[in-house]
C-alpha cells in the first residue's frame, strides 16, 4: 500500500481495512510530520500518539519539535464529526481522517440521518481537497444495513485501498491421541 505517492492536492485516498489500518496510519503520520504539518481528524479514537512519537524518534532526536507538526482533533459522535469538519480550515497540508464512519455506524442514529450527515461531511472533505490531499480510513460495517455508508465514501475516492483481515485458521486439538 504505497499511499505517500498518491497524496496529491485534490486527491481523496480511502483505506478500508480492519482496525482502520492504525499501524499504517501511525507510520504515515510520522512520515508526513517529518516533511511538515499534518492535520489528523480522529473519528474513532484511533490515533496513537505514543506510537507516532516512537516512530519519529527513529528518524530524529527532535521529537518534540516534530510532534508540533501534528494537529489532532477528535470527535465522538457523527454530529461532532460534521462540526469538526466544518470548523477545519482548508490549509495546504495533508489531512488524515481516521475511522470516519466509526460514529456513523451507531445504531442509535437513524440510518437516513447518518446518510444525510455523511453527505454533508463529504462536501466538507471536498472543500479541504481544494487545498490539500485527504486520506480517509474506514472500517467495514459490522451491520449490513450500514454498508451503504461505506459505499457512499468509497464512491468518491480517487484512490481506494482495501485490505481484508487475514482469516485465522482455527486449530482443534485432538481429544484423544492414540
Amino acid at each position: 500500500m504505497d499511499v505517500l505517492t498518491s497524496l496529491n492536492i485534490g486527491s481523496l485516498i480511502v483505506i478500508c481495512a480492519p482496525s482502520a489500518a492504525s499501524d499504517q496510519v501511525s507510520a504515515l503520520t510520522a512520515s508526513l510530520a517529518l516533511r511538515g504539518s499534518v492535520t489528523v481528524l480522529d473519528g474513532g479514537n484511533r490515533f496513537r500518539p505514543y506510537e507516532v512519537s516512537r516512530l519519529l524518534r527513529q528518524f530524529s532526536p527532535e521529537v518534540n519539535r516534530l510532534a508540533k507538526h501534528i494537529f489532532i482533533r477528535r470527535a465522538f459522535t457523527c454530529y461532532q464529526v460534521l462540526a469538526l469538519l466544518e470548523d477545519t480550515p482548508a490549509l495546504p497540508q495533508p489531512y488524515l481522517i481516521l475511522d470516519l464512519l466509526g460514529t456513523f455506524y451507531d445504531e442509535n442514529v437513524p440510518l437516513h440521518e447518518s446518510i444525510r450527515l455523511l453527505d454533508t461531511c463529504l462536501s466538507q472533505i471536498e472543500r479541504l481537497l481544494h487545498m490539500a490531499p485527504v486520506l480517509v480510513t474506514l472500517e467495514p460495517a459490522s451491520v449490513p444495513e450500514r454498508a451503504v455508508l461505506l459505499e457512499q465514501v468509497c464512491a468518491r475516492a480517487g484512490h481506494l485501498f482495501v485490505r481484508d483481515e487475514p482469516i485465522k485458521q482455527i486449530y482443534q486439538p485432538a481429544l484423544f491421541t492414540g
